[in-house]
């Protein structure tokens, strides 16, 4: 390879995309598996031509549309509507997502606290600080919904499953999960009926936004605990708040919202019984990825197919 080749090669580059996170594991990480790779941190660019592969972890304004060498926008995590809602991405630059088991399991840990603190009435001991002892469920008299049976919910439904609760699962299309009876969109009712936990995981596109409003959580049980952990935007605070309020509802954790960070003056922090955690269900570990990311970025160098992909006519 001639001295003019080897020049440019060494001017592609990564550019990271991320509000509110520390980047120095990603930068560390990167570092540790090939020191001359390039990596720019938005806002400082460079020349937006070097810019092969965007790694992106929130919803952001970037003008994708001034990369005109961009082959990739990868998400920095398992979810992808923080990417799919920048309308300048060109339909030829490839989407893709994280997969990792690692992140699977810190789901599964979030998950399993939160159901736990239900069951033993730990967030009600917490909340109001008294000495009043409730009776605690036991798991086979919970029946825990799960919408959306991806990678990661159908890990969980199994883990809960394993551990004797009752569990449902909603998806799409049908799935066939051995001892979980599962539903497709069409029989939401019957998959809604005696459900006590509600656990979302879809994914976020046009057919989920705002999917949980007012109507919908009065298909459920009365006394219906709500878990978050899909996307913000698929839940009408405004009608969760006031279904916990009005005790239709007997409350919820959130770890996904519309806008991150929560605003402080959010509704939300104004009723104890809705447990707000920052984003943290499903974090992914840099170490375990990065090499996941460079098998693309090489994949894009050399013009070979890139692993990963969503499938952008659905957003997932």
């Amino acid at each position: 390879m001639n001295t003019k080749n080897q020049k440019k090669k060494k001017k592609l580059a990564i550019l990271i995309i991320s509000n509110n996170k520390d980047l120095s594991p990603w930068i560390n990480s990167f570092k540790e598996k090939n020191k001359a790779l390039a990596i720019r941190i938005y806002p400082n660019i460079g020349n937006p031509s070097d810019i092969k592969m965007a790694l992106v972890w929130s919803s952001n304004r970037v003008d994708f549309a001034q990369f005109n060498n961009l082959k990739c926008v990868a998400s920095m995590g398992a979810g992808v509507n923080h990417i799919t809602v920048n309308k300048t991405i060109s339909s030829e630059v490839v989407i893709t997502k994280i997969i990792d088991n690692d992140l699977v399991y810190s789901m599964w840990e979030y998950l399993q606290n939160a159901v736990s603190n239900i069951r033993l009435n730990t967030y009600s001991y917490i909340i109001n600080q008294s000495w009043n002892q409730k009776n605690i469920k036991l798991k086979q008299d919970i029946t825990i919904g799960i919408m959306g049976l991806g990678q990661l919910g159908s890990y969980v439904a199994k883990k809960f499953k394993d551990e004797n609760y009752i569990v449902k699962g909603y998806s799409n299309s049908i799935k066939n999960i051995e001892g979980i009876k599962c539903y497709k969109s069409i029989q939401i009712d019957d998959f809604l009926a005696n459900v006590d936990v509600l656990i979302n995981l879809m994914p976020y596109t046009k057919a989920t936004k705002d999917y949980f409003d007012k109507e919908f959580f009065c298909k459920c049980k009365k006394g219906l605990y709500f878990i978050n952990v899909g996307r913000g935007k698929s839940v009408v605070d405004e009608h969760l708040y006031e279904l916990i309020n009005d005790d239709f509802l007997s409350g919820a954790t959130l770890d996904v919202f519309r806008t991150e960070p929560l605003p402080s003056e959010h509704i939300f922090y104004k009723n104890s019984k809705i447990i707000v955690t920052p984003h943290i269900a499903s974090i992914t570990n840099p170490a375990s990825v990065i090499n996941q990311i460079l098998v693309n970025y090489n994949n894009i160098l050399n013009n070979n197919e890139l692993i990963n992909k969503i499938d952008r006519s659905k957003d997932y």
